[in-house]
Protein backbone atom coordinates (compact mmCIF):
# COMPACT_ATOMS: atom_id res chain seq x y z
CA UNK A 1 0.00 0.00 0.00
CA UNK A 2 1.21 3.52 -0.78
CA UNK A 3 1.54 5.41 2.50
CA UNK A 4 0.51 9.06 2.59
CA UNK A 5 0.99 11.35 5.60
CA UNK A 6 -1.99 12.67 7.52
CA UNK A 7 -1.75 15.31 10.22
CA UNK A 8 -4.05 15.05 13.23
CA UNK A 9 -4.45 16.81 16.52
CA UNK A 10 -4.89 14.13 19.14
CA UNK A 11 -5.24 13.86 22.87
CA UNK A 12 -3.61 10.77 24.25
CA UNK A 13 -2.00 9.33 27.32
CA UNK A 14 1.71 8.56 27.21
CA UNK A 15 3.79 6.69 29.79
CA UNK A 16 7.16 8.37 30.40
CA UNK A 17 9.80 6.40 32.37
CA UNK A 18 11.01 8.12 35.54
CA UNK A 19 14.64 8.03 34.39
CA UNK A 20 13.90 9.66 31.00
CA UNK A 21 16.16 12.59 30.20
CA UNK A 22 14.74 16.06 29.63
CA UNK A 23 11.29 17.28 30.61
CA UNK A 24 8.10 15.24 30.74
CA UNK A 25 7.09 16.86 27.46
CA UNK A 26 10.38 15.73 25.88
CA UNK A 27 9.82 12.21 27.18
CA UNK A 28 6.22 12.10 25.93
CA UNK A 29 7.26 13.33 22.49
CA UNK A 30 10.08 10.76 22.30
CA UNK A 31 7.63 8.01 23.24
CA UNK A 32 5.29 9.08 20.43
CA UNK A 33 8.14 9.40 17.94
CA UNK A 34 9.16 5.76 18.60
CA UNK A 35 5.82 4.68 17.10
CA UNK A 36 6.80 3.42 13.63
CA UNK A 37 4.15 5.31 11.62
CA UNK A 38 4.73 8.66 13.38
CA UNK A 39 6.70 11.11 11.26
CA UNK A 40 6.55 14.28 13.39
CA UNK A 41 5.15 15.51 16.70
CA UNK A 42 4.66 19.25 17.15
CA UNK A 43 2.84 21.63 19.49
CA UNK A 44 2.80 19.26 22.50
CA UNK A 45 0.68 20.51 25.39
CA UNK A 46 0.51 18.66 28.71
CA UNK A 47 -3.08 18.40 29.99
CA UNK A 48 -2.45 16.28 33.07
CA UNK A 49 0.07 14.17 35.00
CA UNK A 50 -0.17 11.07 37.16
CA UNK A 51 3.00 9.81 38.88
CA UNK A 52 3.43 6.08 39.39
CA UNK A 53 6.18 3.82 40.72
CA UNK A 54 8.26 3.52 37.53
CA UNK A 55 6.74 6.11 35.20
CA UNK A 56 4.73 9.27 34.94
CA UNK A 57 1.55 9.14 32.90
CA UNK A 58 1.21 12.28 30.79
CA UNK A 59 -2.08 13.38 29.22
CA UNK A 60 -0.94 15.16 26.08
CA UNK A 61 -2.47 17.07 23.21
CA UNK A 62 -0.23 17.27 20.14
CA UNK A 63 -0.21 17.68 16.39
CA UNK A 64 1.04 14.39 14.93
CA UNK A 65 1.89 13.54 11.33
CA UNK A 66 1.39 9.83 10.64
CA UNK A 67 2.08 7.74 7.53
CA UNK A 68 -1.18 5.96 6.68
CA UNK A 69 -2.92 4.56 3.62
CA UNK A 70 -4.84 6.62 1.12
CA UNK A 71 -8.05 4.60 0.75
CA UNK A 72 -10.41 6.58 2.98
CA UNK A 73 -9.62 4.86 6.27
CA UNK A 74 -7.03 7.46 7.23
CA UNK A 75 -8.52 8.62 10.54
CA UNK A 76 -9.31 5.14 11.85
CA UNK A 77 -5.92 3.89 10.70
CA UNK A 78 -4.17 6.89 12.27
CA UNK A 79 -5.82 6.09 15.60
CA UNK A 80 -4.79 2.42 15.36
CA UNK A 81 -1.22 3.37 14.46
CA UNK A 82 -0.97 5.66 17.49
CA UNK A 83 -2.53 3.06 19.80
CA UNK A 84 0.05 0.53 18.55
CA UNK A 85 2.85 2.66 20.00
CA UNK A 86 4.51 1.28 23.11
CA UNK A 87 3.48 3.45 26.05
CA UNK A 88 0.61 5.16 24.20
CA UNK A 89 -3.01 4.73 25.33
CA UNK A 90 -6.37 6.50 25.28
CA UNK A 91 -6.04 8.03 21.81
CA UNK A 92 -8.69 10.52 20.75
CA UNK A 93 -8.29 12.28 17.43
CA UNK A 94 -9.83 15.74 17.58
CA UNK A 95 -8.94 17.38 14.27
CA UNK A 96 -7.70 16.23 10.90
CA UNK A 97 -5.92 18.16 8.17
CA UNK A 98 -2.90 18.15 5.89
CA UNK A 99 -0.86 21.15 4.83
CA UNK A 100 -3.57 23.71 5.41
CA UNK A 101 -5.55 24.56 8.53
CA UNK A 102 -6.86 21.63 10.49
CA UNK A 103 -10.48 20.69 9.99
CA UNK A 104 -12.74 19.94 12.95
CA UNK A 105 -13.78 16.30 12.77
CA UNK A 106 -16.37 14.28 14.61
CA UNK A 107 -14.72 10.93 15.25
CA UNK A 108 -16.17 8.04 17.16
Amino acid sequence: MDHQPITVVATLTVRVPLNASGSLVDGAVRTLERTPAVETVTDPDVRGLAPALNETTVDLRARVTIAVGDRGEDVALARRELEAGVGVTDVEILEVGDDGPLLRATLE
